[in-house]
């Protein structure tokens, strides 16, 4: 079976796979076709996207992969031979007199746009040959300033005494490697709230399950609060180093905190 890269930038590879990347303008054979049925898909942010294809029944022996074009580059998205590529899946799942070659990526983001086409390779032929889907262009909605920032839902919250309250936080997983902290206030007097990966803080658990592969979820949750707890919460995202250094805070989340106060005035 022919070696496929994982999801990343090709590498070398044999001269007639070469030529195929390079150019989608390969030999047509008028007994099968490869049918995208969308020219075009639109998406937002964080959704799934699903990729229609379809090869005809009579086709000949070889395997069906799937290429990202954006530009000058070109990429491997999936191949059906079992290998893993990540965010990338198979739709139908039967392999025997398989037609159905459509394939779903989740999380999708802004680098994901570009022209997708599921190509079919003849291996019985002495050329090589293929024969190409016509093309779906991939477009993805959303804002870059939503996308690429780290994300504090609440600009306010009220609590009385008491209360447990929920600060959310978004840390989109396209930054860099390194940890999420929680502050209260800002720099130079700002004050350690939480640490995902280390210490002691008995009224502050975390709410996602961050040390899942993908999560973007850093929210947290403070129990008892009380008048002293009033302020701005930060949620701040830093890029590994030797020290680490900070990347990019959220906007800040203001708590207000009321007192409950009974009246002993009689009526």
């Amino acid at each position: 079976m022919m070696p496929v890269p994982a999801f990343r930038p090709c590498p070398p590879l044999p001269s007639l796979l070469l030529t195929l990347l390079l150019r989608f303008t390969g030999t047509s054979d008028e007994d099968f076709q490869v049918i995208q049925p969308e020219s075009s898909v639109s998406v937002r942010a964080g959704e799934i996207l699903t990729l229609g294809c379809n090869v005809s029944a009579r086709s000949p022996a070889g395997p069906v992969l799937w290429f990202r074009e954006n530009g000058q580059e070109r990429q491997l998205i999936y191949s059906f031979n079992g290998s893993q590529f990540p965010r990338v899946t198979q739709v139908e799942n039967s392999e025997f007199n398989q037609t159905d070659y459509s394939i779903r990526i989740s999380d999708v983001s802004p680098k994901d746009v570009g022209t997708y086409y599921c190509v079919k390779l003849t291996i019985a032929h002495p050329d090589m040959a293929y024969v190409s889907g016509s093309g779906t262009v991939v477009s993805v909605n959303g804002s870059t300033h939503e996308i690429f920032q780290v994300q504090q839902a609440e600009m306010t919250q009220t609590a009385s005494v008491g209360e447990t309250i929920t600060l959310s936080c978004s840390v989109p997983d396209s930054f860099p490697k390194g940890p999420v902290l929680w502050f209260k206030g800002n720099e130079p007097n700002r004050e350690l709230i939480y640490n995902f990966k280390e210490g002691f803080f008995p009224r502050v658990k975390e709410i996602g399950h961050t040390t899942k592969p993908g999560n973007t979820d850093f929210s947290i949750r403070i129990s008892e609060i009380s008048l002293a707890d009033a302020g701005t919460y930060y949620c701040v995202k830093f890029k590994e180093g030797k020290p680490n250094m900070e990347f990019q805070s959220g906007p800040g989340t203001e708590l207000f905190v009321t007192s409950e106060f009974i009246s002993s005035t009689p009526y």
